[in-house]
């Protein structure tokens, strides 16, 4: 009995790590009625191999792929939709859920050095790749910058529709250097907590680390990470390929 409770546990802690959008967001929005599109594509090389008793499908060299158009609404405002599918080993083809976001920041910054913004999401994905079909987020989005240093934190907070609501905490953060205006070096982190009310067993919990490096022209951005930590999900390689007008 305790080693089945600490399987579901266990499988509760992944499912608060997002699979296929694994990004620290800033708080630039699109200039009104300017439309772009993001693509984020990652593989799990180390992952479970079983599905789990929640009826989630095996994680293991399963490759996702996002595509996220979005529109800048007003200077501070802007709205996307994520469209997710999964690549899995056998070759299977998945769709993998649809979600909504609507984002938006303070035209100024805080204190005069501290840029904030607020993201919110609804989801729905299939029970295949999250128990809890119907979700969302909140993620308030924190940014400073000193010369070549920037600094963001993003305060995850998830929720579960399909479970009553019992929020869970999932912060992430990263840290990056600037090499040249269109080059830097930098570290993410990305943690699952459990609920906010009674978080998981530090054992129980996930933290995963990634190297990242990031690459801005006027109309493309990449960033390509590597990241490892704790968790059936410990070997994951990501990039995100963003799309945009060429900057005034």
């Amino acid at each position: 009995m305790r080693i089945g409770l600490a399987v579901l546990l266990c499988a509760a802690a992944a499912r608060a790590q997002d699979s296929f959008e694994i990004q620290v967001y800033d708080v630039e929005t699109a200039p009104p009625m300017t439309a772009g599109v993001e693509v984020h594509v990652n593989e799990f090389f180390h992952g479970t191999t079983e599905t789990s008793p929640a009826g989630e499908l095996p994680t293991r060299h399963v490759a996702h792929l996002t595509l996220e158009p979005h529109l800048g609404l007003t200077k501070f405002l802007e709205a996307g939709v994520y469209l997710q599918s999964a690549l899995r080993p056998d070759g299977t083809y998945d769709y993998a859920g649809t979600k909504l976001r609507l984002k938006g920041r303070l035209l100024e910054p805080a204190f005069g050095w501290l840029r904030l913004a607020l993201n919110g999401e609804l989801s729905r994905i299939p029970a295949d790749y999250e128990a809890p079909r119907w979700g969302g987020e909140l993620r308030p989005i924190l940014e400073a910058r000193a010369g070549r240093l920037g600094l963001w934190l993003n305060p995850i907070v998830s929720f579960a529709f399909d479970e009553g609501f019992h929020p869970e905490l999932e912060p992430c953060a990263k840290a990056a250097w600037a090499f040249t205006d269109a080059l830097s070096l930098g570290a993410e982190y990305y943690a699952g907590l459990g609920r906010i009310e009674s978080f998981q067993p530090v054992g129980e919990q996930v933290h995963r680390g990634f190297g990242v490096l990031d690459f801005a022209t006027r109309w493309l951005d990449l960033n390509f990470g590597v990241g490892a930590g704790s968790g059936p999900d410990s070997l994951i390689v990501k990039a995100i390929i963003a799309v945009h007008p060429p900057e005034p």
